[in-house]
């Protein structure tokens, strides 16, 4: 990108701490400079270290457990499968949904899934303090929501399948999004209203850049719901909604 060169030094790195990309960073010759280069190895191993991570165990028991949130796999085995076979994060298997029919309420306004994605840091990193405001905002605006399900090798689109089979008007997938050298911490958002096994990404609302240096869960929670709210209003999400805006 274009800079002018008689800037500052001052001037330079304030431009460069308002952005994580890689700018102004500088050269040796036609190489990048050794502390850039390092940064950038340790970035990527982030990243790759968050797309093979997995929900850790005591996270589960303190999230999920003690909670009494139903924690169920996508029809995956494991993590490579996971990620050499995408569309098998989609689905969970039909004895799965029907423990889940048994163990939720049912025709709820919103059902709320929890998915890792491809980063469980994610979601231990930001789930904690997302979830309860968007239960309790749900509550404060008489909304109705059913409990909670987390999804192990879940993809966007098992959370459509669940509410589908518990018949909610709308879904809200927060997963671990796919990290990137600037954060490997993301979590999103993915909010569909009538979600069904026809659902495609078109009809679905996307909250993205939920962490620490993105979008704070706890203002990303309060958005939610007021997003919800509208969805609700509305009946539609995704590009119909945007129409309506």
């Amino acid at each position: 990108m274009n800079f002018d060169a008689n800037a500052s030094s001052d001037e330079r790195a304030d431009f460069s701490s308002k952005t994580p990309a890689r700018v102004l960073v500088g050269r040796a010759g036609t190489r990048p400079l050794t502390s850039t280069w390092l940064k950038f190895r340790v970035d990527h191993a982030l990243a790759r270290d968050a797309i093979c991570s997995e929900l850790d165990e005591a996270f589960i028991q303190k999230f999920a457990v003690v909670n009494g949130y139903p924690y169920i796999k996508s029809s995956v085995c494991s993590k490579d499968e996971f990620i050499q076979f995408p569309p098998r994060g989609k689905f969970i298997e039909d004895e799965t949904l029907a423990q889940l029919k048994n163990q939720c309420t049912s025709g709820n306004d919103v059902q709320i899934v929890i998915s890792d994605g491809l980063s469980a840091k994610a979601v231990e990193k930001n789930a904690g303090n997302l979830l309860p405001m968007i239960v309790d905002g749900l509550k404060m605006n008489n909304i109705s929501q059913g409990l909670p399900v987390v999804v192990q090798y879940g993809r966007v689109a098992v959370g459509d399948q669940i509410a589908f089979a518990l018949s909610a008007r709308v879904v809200i997938n927060l997963i671990g999004e796919r990290p990137g050298l600037s954060c490997a911490e993301g979590l999103s958002a993915y909010i569909t209203y009538n979600p069904s096994p026809q659902t495609i990404s078109s009809d679905r609302t996307v909250v993205s850049n939920i962490h620490e240096r993105g979008t704070p869960a706890v203002e990303a929670g309060a958005y939610i719901v007021r997003l919800v709210k509208t969805i609700l209003e509305r009946k539609v999400s995704g590009v119909e909604l945007q129409k309506l805006s």
